[in-house]
């Protein structure tokens, strides 16, 4: 499984602008390497983590939305990033998750209340695992990474968790620890991808890696000398090997978590 992870800077609420931008790093990758499985963008891709003006936000037919269902198709690739979305009188950060045949959708669950993030959008109710070439993949956003239980991967659900950010530089030095005990705890590889720049109130590095299930941090097979984006190959057969050999998931409390009705 190739994925492609992009850290890309985020112009402020000017979604036309970064949809553009975005257009160059994906014709640049595929020229680079045209064997990707995954392209996946930050949180909020389009717009920066804006919180607090429901005018960014999109419907489901929206130009960001759109976007990544072209770009999914033209490149006949998945690909992930969130969009702040309008829905049914509410508001949500819904994480995409787009193949050329199918779509899926995360609501994020942990709204990151210390920001203000709860006084506009509405929490999600559900976990989300998406079943793409034989792959188990979980999808997060940001704050969840803070949260093991919502990642407990009971009965080894999933193979690859992706968590897509907007995680100030601030605050990035729990970055590394966190996403190598996720891997670690739930025997998958674990994909965490930050934007880059500054908005308002943070700035941001662009941090973006994948952990192995023995909480090494993978090597890129190809990277941009910007930091821009970074290509990755994992490889199941070895995970499951792993898991085989290694059977402590076994000995794991024996609990359930329920999505809300």
């Amino acid at each position: 499984m190739k994925i492609a992870l992009c850290q890309t800077s985020v112009f402020w609420e000017e979604t036309e602008r970064n949809l553009n931008n975005n257009q160059r790093t994906i014709d640049f990758l595929f020229d680079k390497n045209p064997e990707i499985d995954i392209v996946v963008f930050p949180e909020f891709f389009s717009t920066g983590f804006s919180i607090n003006n429901k005018a960014i936000a999109e419907t489901m037919e929206g130009i960001s939305v759109q976007w990544l269902r072209k770009i999914s198709k033209d490149y006949s690739v998945a690909i992930m990033a969130s969009v702040p979305i309008s829905e049914n009188g509410r508001y949500y950060n819904r994480a995409f998750f787009v193949t050329p045949d199918n779509e899926w959708h995360y609501d994020k669950r942990h709204l990151f209340s210390y920001g203000g993030e709860d006084k506009l959008f509405s929490q999600g109710r559900n976990r989300v695992i998406v079943k793409y070439k034989g792959w188990n993949i979980l999808l997060q956003i940001c704050y969840d990474l803070r949260f093991p239980v919502w990642a407990r991967n009971t009965g080894l659900a999933y193979d690859l968790a992706i968590n897509i950010a907007n995680w100030p530089s601030s605050r990035d030095n729990v970055i590394n620890p966190l996403v190598r005990a996720r891997a670690i705890e739930n025997l998958c590889y674990y994909a965490f991808v930050n934007r880059n720049g500054s908005d308002p109130q943070n700035t941001y590095s662009p941090i973006g890696f994948i952990s192995d299930y023995k909480g090494n941090e993978l090597v890129p097979v190809l990277m941009d000398s910007n930091h821009v984006w970074s290509l990755y190959d994992l490889n199941h057969s070895d995970l499951s090997k792993f898991r085989e050999t290694f059977r402590v998931w076994e000995d794991g409390d024996k609990f359930v978590i329920k999505n809300d009705e």
